[in-house]
Parts: C-alpha cells; sequence; structure tokens
C-alpha cells in the first residue's frame, strides 16, 4: 500500500502522546503501538475500501466496475461496528513524529484456523525502520493474549519486501495460487 494517507496521518499525528494501553517497543524508538479510534476507523474504511479494491483490480480478481463496491462489502462484513467490532483489532503504530503503519487482526475467516492478520501496513516514508516487525508482533501477541494458536494471512504476489518479513518472522506458505495471464 501506499502513503497517500491525507487526513488520516493529520487526526492520528495530533496524538503525539503515548495512551493508555499502548506497547513499546525499545527496539524501535519511541514506537507506541494503540487501539485505533472510531474516528480513525473512518479515515481507515475509506482508504482500505479504495486501496484493496485496487490490489484485486491489479492481481485481475475484480473488474474495476464492482472492485469499490465488493471492496466495501468485503470490509463491512468483517467490520459492522468499526473499530469497536468485537473480536477484531485495529492497531496503530506511531513516533512522536506521528503515524508510521497499521495492523488489524481478528479470528480466521471461515474454514480457515486460528487468527488472522487481514491488513498489515507501514506507511512507505516510515518503511525500513522496524515498525512493520513491531506491528506483525504486535498482532502475534493479540491473537495469542485471546487464545489463537496460530495466525494467518494473504499477501498479493509482486509485494517481496512483506513475504521477506513474515518469512524472517517464521510464516511459512501454506497455500499458493498462480495464475498465467494471457495477453496481446
Amino acid at each position: 500500500m501506499k502513503d497517500s494517507r491525507g487526513p488520516a496521518c493529520r487526526i492520528i499525528a495530533q496524538r503525539k502522546r503515548a495512551r493508555a494501553g499502548s506497547v513499546s517497543f525499545p527496539a524501535v524508538t519511541d514506537l507506541q503501538i494503540r487501539e485505533m479510534t472510531q474516528e480513525e476507523f473512518r479515515v481507515f474504511r475509506q482508504r482500505a475500501i479504495s486501496e484493496y479494491a485496487a490490489e484485486h483490480i491489479r492481481a485481475g480478481d475484480w473488474n474495476p466496475e464492482e472492485a469499490e463496491q465488493r471492496s466495501a462489502q468485503e470490509i463491512d462484513g468483517l467490520l459492522p461496528d468499526g473499530a469497536e467490532t468485537a473480536g477484531m483489532v485495529l492497531l496503530l503504530g506511531e513516533t512522536a513524529g506521528g503515524a508510521v503503519g497499521l495492523v488489524w487482526v481478528g479470528p480466521a475467516p471461515a474454514g480457515r484456523p486460528g487468527w488472522w492478520i487481514y491488513d498489515i501496513e507501514v506507511f512507505a516514508a516510515q518503511r525500513g525502520r522496524g515498525h512493520g516487525r513491531a506491528l506483525l508482533e504486535a498482532a502475534e501477541r493479540e491473537a495469542r493474549r485471546r487464545g489463537a494458536e496460530s495466525i494467518g494471512l494473504n499477501m498479493f504476489g509482486a509485494n517481496d519486501a512483506a513475504r521477506g518479513l513474515y518469512e524472517s518472522s517464521g510464516f511459512e506458505v501454506a497455500a499458493t495460487y498462480m495464475r498465467k495471464r494471457f495477453g496481446s
């Protein structure tokens, strides 16, 4: 995903101090990870719908005419009460300089075991500083705290940096979907 945060960065950047319930990551200078607010969720939802739709269009899964609607239906179905949806956890990572990324984790979709990382993102300007690993660890900690025995995720195929992070964090390939495009 890209760093086109717009208002989300401004909203989150206003919250520069650590909040009650946030967790520090000493290896990453002044990183705090805390739960997303409903106000922040509204901004996240709009961006997530657009970005998720765009990823499915790039992957060839959805056509552009239906992608935004399908994306909204999936996200709204999983998060009917926004950041307060029971069982789902939406976390933001921030430093004194503002937001650095987010992770959304919850029970796995039907037919899959354990818990699931629905979205994890480090904003482009913040990559390469250990924030992704810290957000991934926070997701794992939340899943374990709630009794999960495993955690999984999907990623779009062209994201080599994310794949490297997941593999170095102990994730292993459980399934692979491949396709060959016939083009003009």
